[in-house]
């Protein structure tokens, strides 16, 4: 590893300093009285970044848009300015080559490279569990995952309660207005049910100059039903049906911005819908816990073609359809063995996803490609003595393809080696090496494939390295609390595809090898009713060989590159009125590595301002009001992608919102 890659910049040594003095800078002879006031938090979503090692780094946050709920998590960007082409960004890695889930349910579908692949209402989610970076044999991914959990019934009700129903409103002048209603309640001592429904009405945004975003005009639609069976106090049945529209007047290619001059003219009605239906059993015994899901996933892309100019074409519509079947089934086991203690993680998956490219309802011809993954895992985390963890673990891959480019089965077993040593109560050291693999992905359905058949076409391997320090502590130098860690990767990918360009490639194929070196640093602090966060986080990719014809050269970067950035997050709590208040902050470092055929990204900074009030005697009420980009930057995500076109963000947004809990 070259070392001039970890070379820190000056604002990184700022950042570090500035972390550093706020951990020993505070009053140790100042002491607070705090008085506790039970609050009930009507509506939110806790996000866990699970790997920097801090139990207590979480948020709490009602968004509209993921980049409201994750961007400011360290090792986290989100691309895309609209619900169309919103995308998971982790250390530079798109969602493509990311373990992503929504209530246990793959989220694997490969739909279209101008627009997005994932399908999600922030608004019912429950929990985040974030996961940068590929730590366990247990994860899929070559950067991690995202396991997304939507709210049931036993969430929202309260202790006695057999029936509650929440309505919800909220506008933002740039430029939408949302409505939302929930009705929830326990039937049975055994059955409980939950019905979800959510409208967006989207205008055209402006930027932070004031440019119109067309194609951004539409409606989202949300479903989700939700009905569990508790039917002994060991077992539990839970059965959703999730559905979600996009549907508007937007742009073809929704990635790119108005400054694609062919633009206003790929502007068409569009239609992009998920459809989930999952089956979900859980098992908990005194020393065994076992969650199995069996799911149906189907995602359609269908846009009416009202620009021709041709009658014979005129009002023609294509689509791209992708449906997952799959079950998946994952157990922990707690138990001693002589002198030792383990907790044993073990565990399947499988699913067939089997992807086509219709024209007005018919299939096009060799456009059906299928694709079967199947993997077994298991890991140990087992106490060797005191304080000291070691969680050894090995995965088998099975991976069939049946598409244009290849029809081949690829097949390895991966091997994982984690250590956990806990130094003191405050003080945990880290380390792991993970071995990675990805079959190829199916080409995005709503495109016919370009490629001819690759017999040399390999899967993505390679290994990710981590080691990691964190301390926490309560009452430590005049702070109610205070948690720090600092986390550095290095990410090796053999043989990596770019996976947002398959439908259109004449040859789908590897285009080298990647490495990827960075870091994740996290500040927590509390005192009394104020509390802060500070991150800085950093990634740097380039592809350390090339395959020929491969079109890029050794040292360049990754197209989702996102570089430098630090968050900064300040919280005030005036809990004698039932007010919260909040400042986000995110500065993004100019990103130009100066390498052909790399494109430069300018940097960023962009702020918001949020308060929520829940009133003390009247804790049904909750009312929001907020500023986003508060000093109307025009700016775009690093990782969002451009294909050198732009996709800048919304400019100034003032938002409220008042929901009322029944």
């Amino acid at each position: 590893m070259s070392t001039a890659r970890f070379r820190l910049k000056p604002v990184a040594v700022l950042v570090a300093t500035l972390c550093t003095s706020m951990a020993v800078a505070a009053d140790e002879t100042n002491e607070v009285e705090t008085n506790e006031v039970e609050t009930i938090q009507v509506w939110g979503t806790v996000v866990n970044n699970g790997s920097l090692l801090l139990n207590e780094d979480i948020a709490k946050k009602q968004a509209d848009h993921l980049s409201d709920l994750l961007r400011d998590q360290a090792g986290v960007d989100i691309g895309g300015t609209h619900s169309m082409n919103q995308g998971i960004n982790i250390r530079g890695v798109s969602e493509l080559d990311l373990e992503i889930t929504i209530d246990g349910v793959n989220q694997a579908n490969n739909v279209f490279h101008h627009a997005g692949n994932l399908l999600i209402n922030p608004d019912i989610l429950k929990a985040v569990d974030l996961q940068v970076g590929n730590n366990s044999v247990l994860n899929g991914g070559l950067a991690g995952g995202v396991a997304f959990e939507t709210k049931d019934a036993r969430d929202l009700l309260k202790e006695g309660e057999k029936f509650g129903a929440r309505l919800h409103g909220g506008y933002a002048t740039n430029d939408y207005y949302n409505y939302s209603g929930t009705g929830y309640s326990q039937l049975t001592d055994q059955l409980d049910i939950m019905a979800y429904y959510s409208v967006f009405e989207r205008d055209n945004p402006k930027d932070g100059e004031g440019v119109e975003r067309v194609g951004q005009k539409g409606t989202t639609t949300n479903y989700l039903v939700k009905m569990g069976w508790d039917w002994n106090p060991d077992n539990r049945i839970e059965v959703s049906y999730d559905s979600y529209e996009d549907s508007g007047d937007y742009t073809l290619k929704s990635n790119m911005g108005p400054d694609y001059d062919r633009h206003e003219g790929m502007i068409d009605p569009i239609e992009y819908t998920r459809e989930t239906i999952s089956l979900n059993h859980e098992l908990s015994l005194d020393s065994v816990d076992i969650r199995t899901s069996l799911y149906r996933n189907e995602m359609n892309y269908a846009r009416t073609d009202e620009n021709t100019g041709d009658p014979e074409t005129e009002g023609d519509v294509s689509e791209g359809n992708t449906v997952v079947y799959g079950i998946k089934s994952l157990a922990e086991s707690a138990f001693e063995l002589g002198s030792t203690y383990h907790i044993v993680r073990y565990g399947f998956e499988y699913d067939n996803q089997e992807s086509e490219n219709l024209l007005n309802g018919q299939a096009n011809k060799d456009s059906n490609e299928t694709a079967d993954t199947f993997a077994v895992y298991a890991e140990d985390e087992v106490e060797l003595i005191s304080g000291l963890f070691i969680t050894p673990g090995v995965r088998y891959n099975h991976y069939k393809v049946d598409m244009a480019a290849s029809n081949d089965t690829f097949t390895d077993t991966t091997f994982g080696l984690a250590a956990k040593y806990e130094l003191t109560e405050q003080w945990t050291l880290r380390a792991s090496a993970t071995e990675l693999f990805k079959g190829p992905a199916l080409t995005g359905s709503f495109l016919t494939s370009g490629s001819a058949l690759n017999p040399d076409l390999k899967p993505e391997t390679g290994i990710n390295y981590e080691a990691g320090i964190a301390f926490q502590e309560q009452a430590w130098a005049g702070f109610d609390s205070i948690g720090f860690s600092f986390n550095a990767f290095q990410t090796e990918i053999d043989d990596y595809i770019d996976d947002t360009m398959t439908g259109k490639a004449s040859l789908y194929s590897n285009l080298g090898d990647v490495e990827i070196v960075g870091f994740e640093s996290v500040l927590n602090v509390r005192r009394g009713d104020l509390s802060g966060r500070l991150t800085y986080s950093r990634s740097d990719s380039e592809f350390t060989s090339v395959h020929p014809d491969s079109g890029v050269v050794p040292g360049q970067s990754l197209e989702d590159e996102v570089g430098d950035s630090i968050s900064f997050n300040l919280d005030y709590e005036l809990s004698s009125l039932g007010l919260s208040l909040s400042w986000t902050s995110l500065v993004t470092m100019d990103l130009d590595k100066e390498v052909e055929q790399d494109t430069a990204k300018e940097g960023f900074d962009v702020h918001s301002i949020n308060a929520r009030w829940i009133p003390t005697a009247y804790q049904a009420l909750t009312v929001t009001a907020g500023v986003e980009n508060l000093f109307d930057e025009q700016y775009a995500s690093h990782a969002s992608h451009d294909f050198g076109y732009t996709d800048y963000e919304p400019g100034r947004n003032f938002k409220l919102s008042v929901a009322y809990v029944f």
